[in-house]
Order: C-alpha cells, then sequence, then structure tokens
C-alpha cells in the first residue's frame, strides 16, 4: 500500500488497541469496585460517566460517607439516590483507593493518547471527507468505522479489477 494508506492502518490500528487498553482499565476499575463491595455497575449505566466519575474520585480523595458519595451523582442518576445510597454502602479499603487511583490515572492517560491520535487521523483523512460520509451513509457504518475502511484499502479502488478481489 502507499505510504499514506500505511501511515492510516497505524493510527487506525493504534487507536483500537489504545481503546481495548483503556476499556480493559474500566474493567478493572469495575472489578475493584466489587471487591470493596460497591456495586456501582448495576445502579449507574457508565461507570466512567460523569456521576460515576465524581463518585470515584471522592472515594480514590478519601470519601466513604455514602450519603456524601450519592449525592456527587448528576442527571439521571440523581433520580437514583436511594439505590445509590444501598450500593455505596462498601468496605473501601486504602488498597482500593490506590487501585482505583493507578487505574483512573492509566484510563486519563489513554484517553488523551486516543484523543492525540483522532486529531492526527482527523488531519490525515481531511482530504477523505467526502468519501468518509460516503462511507457513513452505510448502514452499520459509523465515522469510526470510515476511517478503519479508508485506511485499510484505500481510495483508489482501480487496483481492485473486481469486487471479489477487494473481498479477498
Amino acid at each position: 500500500a502507499p505510504q499514506p494508506i500505511q501511515e492510516l492502518r497505524d493510527l487506525t490500528r493504534t487507536r483500537k488497541q489504545l481503546v481495548r487498553e483503556r476499556a480493559q482499565h474500566v474493567q478493572r476499575v469495575q472489578k475493584t469496585l466489587e471487591n470493596a463491595n460497591l456495586k456501582l455497575t448495576g445502579t449507574l449505566s457508565d461507570v466512567m460517566g460523569k456521576s460515576g466519575r465524581a463518585i470515584l474520585d471522592a472515594i480514590v480523595a478519601g470519601e466513604s460517607d455514602p450519603a456524601k458519595l450519592a449525592a456527587l451523582a448528576v442527571g439521571k442518576a440523581r433520580a437514583k439516590y436511594a439505590e445509590l445510597l444501598e450500593v455505596l454502602n462498601g468496605r473501601v479499603r486504602e488498597h482500593h483507593r490506590g487501585m482505583l487511583r493507578l487505574h483512573l490515572k492509566m484510563i486519563d492517560a489513554l484517553s488523551a493518547t486516543i484523543g492525540e491520535v483522532d486529531d492526527a487521523l482527523g488531519k490525515a483523512l481531511a482530504p477523505s471527507k467526502a468519501l468518509m460520509k460516503i462511507l457513513a451513509t452505510i448502514p452499520g457504518v459509523s465515522d469510526v468505522t470510515a476511517q478503519v475502511i479508508l485506511a485499510e484499502i484505500g481510495s483508489d479502488m482501480s487496483r481492485f479489477p473486481t469486487a471479489g478481489h477487494l473481498l479477498s
């Protein structure tokens, strides 16, 4: 493949790996919460959302009062105050706080790096913006998927004599 396509592949593949790593750390956060007998995942739809992150940051900072933690909920999660009181009544030890701190740092670092990769992809794909919009009209193809398609096969379809060649 031409050099620009190879570089796009590097970026999209790196992004994919970084997203996987971030997801692994989110799962480790959830496991640490479960070990501390905090069942946030059943109450909050996204533990890393605004409410979840505010609660996690407070736990890491040393807060353990379920009422104070539940009061940090925002938006729709605020309506779950009573449920939050119940699930935030755990046994958080300093070990849990340390593990949460480590994983949250990794999540933040990976999120920042993913943002950098997204910026680089945006610049690299600027000339192909029209093609990406066309690809995104295909049902099930998001902007990220369109980026991957362009990175993996490029925009020059003359390299493929038939659709079968492209598929193989």
